[in-house]
C-alpha cells in the first residue's frame, strides 16, 4: 500500500477506500453505511462523497421512500464515470465486456480466432469499436500461465514465450493480463461463493483444468506469477503424455478434452467445446457411453481434489466452467472420490465442494475486477481529481 505522508495523501487514500467499498458491496450503499464500513465520521463521508460526485466518479440518488423523514440516498456509479473493459481469451474464442463501478458487467461482443496470438489484434479492434472517453483500463483472462506477468504459455496451442508486450502495447488502454483459472477464483472470492472464506481452492474447468489457492481472498501467485497449474500434477495415475511435456497430468483426465478423447476424437480442436456440451447433454438424457465419460471425469476430479485437500487444507472448494455441470450431474460421485483420496482423519470434515456462482463467466468477471483495480488506486484518483 502507498505510504500516506500528507493530508492530501490521506484524502486520496480515503477516497479510494470509499470507491472500493461502493464497488465491492453486495448492493448500493448509503453515506451512513460507508462511514460505518470505513470507520470515519458522517461529515467526513459526506465531504468525500461530494468530492467524488463533483469528479463524476459517484452519483447520489434518492432511494424509494418508505415513510416520513428525510429520504435516504444511495451511492451509485456516475453515468459519466470511468468504466473498465474485460476480455476472456479462450483456446478458440474471445469475449469482450464492460464493467462499471459496483460490478455491473455487460457483454459487448464475442468472436472466434485462428488459435494464434493474432487474437489480440481482434481484441484491439473490438476495444476500439466500443471505447469512449470513459474507458480507463482493460483486463484480459488467458487460458494458460503468464510468467512474470508478460510471457504467455499455452502448450496445446503451441504458444511458448509469447511476449505480451509485442501484442498488448501501443494503442491499448492500461492493460493487465492474468491466468483464467486464477481470475475465476478471484471472482468467487470477491463476489461469489468464496467471500469471507479464509483458505479456499478454486478450479476452472474448460478444455482442461486449472486452479488457484486463495488465502484471505487473495489468489496466490508464486515466485514467477505462475502458481496454480494444478492440472499439470500427476494426481490420478494417468500414463498419457501431456502437450506440456509431462506424463500423467491431471488435466488429461478432467475437462472437455478428456470427454472428447473418450469418444475417440482428437481433443483441443475448436469444435471440442460444443462436442463436450453434447456429451454432457447425452449423459443427462441417459446415454450410457456419455454417462461413463462424465463419470470418469467426475471420479478423476474428485480424486485430485482429495489429494490437494490433503496438502492445502481448504475450507471450501469451488468449481466453474464445466465444473458447474459436473457438480450438477455427479456431485455425490465427486464427493465420494474426494473422500476416498483424503487421509482418513480428514474424512469426518471434508472440504465443501461447491458450484461457483459465476459459471462460464468466472474468468471474464475476474478480468473485470483486476481492470477495475487499476481505477481504484490513489494515484489514478490523483490524476482524475
Amino acid at each position: 500500500m502507498q505510504q500516506v505522508k500528507t493530508s492530501a495523501d490521506l484524502r486520496l487514500h480515503n477516497q479510494a477506500r470509499l470507491l472500493r467499498a461502493v464497488h465491492s458491496a453486495d448492493g448500493p450503499l448509503t453515506r451512513a453505511g460507508v462511514a460505518r464500513l470505513l470507520g470515519i465520521g458522517r461529515n467526513t463521508a459526506a465531504a468525500l462523497v461530494g468530492e467524488l460526485e463533483s469528479a463524476r466518479l459517484l452519483h447520489e440518488v434518492a432511494a424509494a421512500t418508505t415513510g416520513r423523514g428525510r429520504p435516504t440516498t444511495l451511492l451509485l456509479a456516475h453515468p459519466d464515470g470511468p468504466v473498465a473493459f474485460a476480455a476472456d481469451v479462450r483456446e478458440d474464442s474471445w469475449t469482450l465486456a464492460r464493467i462499471e463501478l459496483g460490478g455491473r458487467l455487460t457483454e459487448l461482443e464475442t468472436g472466434v480466432h485462428d488459435r494464434t496470438p493474432a487474437v489480440f489484434d481482434d481484441l484491439r479492434r473490438a476495444t476500439r469499436r466500443y471505447a469512449d472517453g470513459r474507458l480507463a483500463a482493460l483486463g484480459i483472462a488467458v487460458a494458460g500461465p503468464v510468467r512474470d506477468g508478460r510471457r504467455l504459455h499455452i502448450s496445446h496451442l503451441g504458444w511458448d514465450e509469447v511476449d505480451l508486450d509485442e501484442h498488448v502495447g501501443d494503442g491499448w488502454p492500461p492493460t493487465v493480463v492474468d491466468n483464467d483459472a486464477r481470475l475465476a477464483g478471484l471472482a468467487e472470492a470477491r463476489r461469489g461463493a468464496l467471500r469471507e472464506i479464509g483458505t479456499a481452492l478454486h478450479f476452472h474447468i474448460d478444455f482442461d483444468i486449472g486452479g488457484t489457492l486463495l488465502l484471505g481472498g487473495d489468489s496466490q501467485r508464486g515466485a514467477h506469477n505462475i502458481a496454480g497449474e494444478f492440472g499439470h500434477m500427476p494426481l490420478t495415475g494417468s500414463r498419457l503424455r501431456c502437450l506440456c511435456g509431462v506424463a500423467g497430468c491431471w488435466s488429461l483426465d478432467v475437462g472437455t478434452n478428456a470427454l472428447v478423447r473418450h469418444f475417440g476424437f482428437e481433443p483441443g480442436r475448436a469444435a471440442g467445446r460444443e462436442l463436450g456440451r453434447e456429451i454432457v447433454a447425452r449423459a443427462e438424457d441417459g446415454d450410457a457411453e456419455a454417462g461413463r465419460a462424465v463419470d470418469d471425469n467426475a471420479i478423476a476430479l474428485g480424486r485430485g481434489l482429495g489429494a490437494l485437500a490433503n496438502a492445502l487444507d481448504p475450507e471450501a472448494i469451488t468449481l466453474s466452467g464445466l465444473g458447474v455441470e459436473l457438480i450438477r450431474l455427479r456431485h455425490d460421485l465427486i464427493e465420494r472420490a474426494c473422500a476416498e483420496a483424503l487421509m482418513e482423519f480428514r474424512r469426518a470434515r471434508p472440504p465443501r465442494i461447491l458450484a461457483g456462482t459465476a459459471g462460464d463467466l468466472g474468468p471474464l468477471r475476474g478480468a473485470a475486477e483486476i481492470a477495475f483495480d487499476k481505477i481504484l488506486e490513489p494515484e489514478w484518483l490523483r490524476l482524475r481529481l
